[in-house]
C-alpha cells in the first residue's frame, strides 16, 4: 500500500531507520527492519501472514530458485561482491 511505502521512505529519509532493530531475511539475506512507525509489523515479516508457513517456505524457495536461475545470465558481468550477495537456495533452507 502507498501508505506503507510512504512510511518506509519517510523513515529512511528522516534517519529513524538508523536506530531500528533489523533481522536478516532467511531467503534473500538482506536486512529488514523489525518495526517502523506507521507500518504493520506483519508487512515486515510476510511469513507470519501466511496460514500455511510451510507453503510460504515452498514459495520463497521457488522464488529464490527463479532469481538464481535468471541471474545466471548476468554472472559473468558482475564482480565477486555482487555474486556473493546473490541469494542461494541452500542458504534459504537453513
Amino acid at each position: 500500500p502507498i501508505k506503507v511505502t510512504r512510511a518506509l521512505l519517510g523513515a529512511a529519509l528522516d534517519g529513524s531507520l538508523k536506530s531500528a532493530e533489523f533481522r536478516t531475511d532467511a531467503n534473500f539475506g538482506f536486512e529488514v527492519p523489525v518495526a517502523v512507525p506507521g507500518v504493520d509489523g506483519a508487512i515486515l515479516d510476510p511469513r507470519s501472514t501466511w496460514a500455511d508457513e510451510a507453503g510460504y517456505d515452498r514459495q520463497a524457495a521457488k522464488l529464490v530458485n527463479m532469481f538464481a536461475t535468471n541471474f545466471e545470465k548476468f554472472e559473468r558481468h558482475v564482480d565477486a561482491a555482487i555474486l556473493g550477495a546473490a541469494p542461494r537456495l541452500q542458504e534459504a533452507a537453513e
